[in-house]
């Protein structure tokens, strides 16, 4: 994909065509934001960019020998760290570190995109950060990251920040109703997309997903679940971090529209879960109100370095004790 063709991340595209329109190519780039956003395709254009020898307006030409060998996989001057295990190793670095003392073959320029440059530990971290500060010759780096906050301090000085922001709704739409989406269905399935491509492909393929079903057979009945259900309910979500996101928003949207519908008096509301959203009854609308709080408050933690199985844990009790009436106990979970 040429950079020109990515959409969803106007300003991203804006700021590194600019680059490469001037022939102001940086020596190291930091590509952040959330997951799923379309950072490494757009690494990937940019770097088929960065090595194309007959760029047209300042994007890759896709037709030159440069262009043929990258499209291949087989381009002499791209290479790709990826973490071995969950991290990326100090071995790593210094095999990249011999790789880069040549010249390019090909291009003008050799390329290095590194994945997940949030999981350098310290020795690693403090082996490229030496790179960084002398740069070898003509190389471009791209570091991709979901955490920025996780990249050291003294490598993201030294790096040209890139940020991806979620992509709009109405690309998400577009890209549901192309691949066949019921329109009825587009606006939930945008909403749980989040903002991401990747949630954007599996719901045009799943469709409507059997989780938004279990988190309101789960918020349902949680008058009559026990501690022990809970805790092994979050005990088997314990290393599904992005599932444990996907149930948070599940029910973000369903207490939602329960609220509409409970403040409404009788009156029609836009629903978004219509076929699941009757029960707003149940909970008077103060206690609606707090339960959505809570909720929110568990999604944002999840974006931290909280423990997900405790927050599952903690909202959830948190949630039956609403749904009992009885007094919410802060911290739960950590008290049990």
């Amino acid at each position: 994909m040429r950079l020109s063709q990515i959409t969803g991340q106007e300003r991203a595209v804006r700021q590194l065509s600019r680059g490469l329109l001037g022939n102001r190519v940086a020596h190291a780039y930091l590509f952040s934001g959330p997951q799923g956003v379309g950072k490494k395709t757009a690494a990937r254009a940019f770097a088929q960019s960065v090595l194309c020898l007959e760029r047209v307006e300042g994007d890759a030409c896709e037709s030159c020998p440069a262009c043929r060998q990258f499209q291949g996989g087989s381009h002499p001057d791209l290479l790709i760290l990826a973490p071995e295990g969950t991290t990326l190793k100090i071995e790593q670095i210094r095999n990249l570190q011999k790789r880069i003392r040549y010249r390019p073959y090909l291009s003008s320029h050799q390329v290095v995109l590194i994945e997940q440059a949030e999981t350098m530990q310290g020795p690693s971290a403090n082996a490229l950060l030496k790179i960084l500060e002398e740069p070898p010759g003509p190389t471009v780096f791209i570091l991709i990251t979901d955490r920025g906050h996780g990249i050291l301090p003294t490598i993201r000085s030294r790096c040209l920040p890139v940020y991806f922001q979620p992509v709009p709704s109405g690309e998400i739409a577009r890209f549901l109703k192309e691949k066949g989406v019921p329109a009825g269905h587009v606006p939930l399935l945008t909403l749980l997309a989040d903002g991401r491509w990747d949630r954007a492909a599996r719901l045009a393929a799943e469709g409507l997903p059997a989780g938004r079903e279990k988190a309101r057979q789960i918020l349902d009945g949680l008058v009559q679940t026990g501690d022990s259900r809970i805790f092994q309910f979050a005990e088997e979500w314990d290393k599904d971090k992005e599932g444990i996101a996907e149930f948070f928003d599940y029910l973000t949207l369903l207490l939602r529209d329960r609220l509409l519908i409970a403040g409404a008096g009788g009156a029609e509301v836009p629903v978004i879960n219509g076929d699941i959203a009757g029960g707003a009854d149940r909970w008077p609308l103060p206690v609606l109100l707090t339960a959505l709080d809570t909720v929110m408050a568990a999604r944002r933690l999840l974006d931290t370095n909280a423990s997900a199985r405790l927050l599952v844990e903690d909202t959830l009790l948190k949630l039956r004790d609403l749904a009992r009436g009885e007094p919410l106990t802060p911290l739960t979970a950590a008290k049990r």
